[in-house]
């Protein structure tokens, strides 16, 4: 299972196979709030990743899932995680330029006799269009879910509906640490044009960030943190597979790099 909280699987129901070839049920809330029930597969022009959740994380005493709630940065509400996997998918999956917006929880997933039961973690809607489904296993509990029979109604949904899906296991340890300090600049506020033009031209090949902004003439504090900003949208380049920090680690502009 991909965690304890959020998938279900009775004793007695359908096998992998016997999920890929019956109808998957659905049930999530409407625009009006109502909860509803259909079959996937009419599902697939609902706008899953504006919906409030159908389930939330339950907490207790000595549970060792944390759960906690990620803010995307034009999103006018959190999003819940049930897990630090799940947290760190989120920022994943605001910094992915393929995905355009994403809810958690918004729809409850299930076999036709109830046997099987998956809350997906997040629903994203990406630029193309196209849902897709993210389930983000703890640690170590990647490789239990690659044949269950939750992994089999999710891959009937998808089918079903025309929906991609993505199993996380998150990003590694130096990537999240780097993807999670710069994720404080990830919002729009920080965006100026004309700091923009200077750093691109500053970073034309690469060097350390501090000594960049030393000699690029700016503000020293504001042109930080519109360098880190650069550095989300991607229009900065840094080794993520590196711890990053500003007195060290070495950036390049991406209009360089295209050229």
């Amino acid at each position: 299972m991909f965690t304890e909280s959020i998938t279900r699987a009775i004793s007695g129901g359908c096998t992998g196979k016997a999920l890929m070839g019956e109808v998957v049920w659905a049930e999530f809330n409407s625009a009006a709030g109502r909860l509803r029930r259909q079959r996937v597969g009419e599902v697939h022009g609902e706008a899953l990743e504006t919906r409030k959740p159908v389930w939330k994380p339950v907490q207790y005493r000595g549970k060792r899932a944390i759960a906690t709630w990620w803010r995307p940065a034009e999103a006018a509400l959190h999003v819940g995680c049930a897990h630090l996997t799940a947290l760190q998918t989120a920022q994943e999956l605001e910094f992915d330029p393929q995905v355009a917006s994403f809810a958690a929880w918004p729809v409850r997933l299930m076999s036709r006799d109830g046997g099987t039961v998956v809350v997906p973690d997040f629903f994203a809607r990406l630029r193309s269009g196209q849902g897709c489904l993210v389930a983000c296993p703890p640690v170590g509990e990647t490789g239990n879910v690659q044949e269950s029979a939750e992994r089999q109604l999710l891959n009937a949904a998808c089918e079903q509906a025309g929906w991609q899906l993505r199993v996380s296991p998150g990003p590694g340890e130096v990537v999240a640490a780097n993807r999670r300090r710069l994720s404080r600049y990830r919002h729009p506020r920080l965006a100026d044009a004309q700091a923009a033009q200077v750093l691109h031209a500053v970073f034309t090949r690469p060097q350390v960030l501090a000594e960049g902004i030393a000699a690029s003439g700016l503000p020293r504090l504001s042109a930080m943190a519109q360098a880190h900003h650069l550095i989300w949208t991607r229009e900065l380049l840094i080794d993520w597979e590196r711890p990053f920090a500003p007195s060290s680690s070495p950036v390049w502009s991406a209009t360089a790099v295209a050229r």
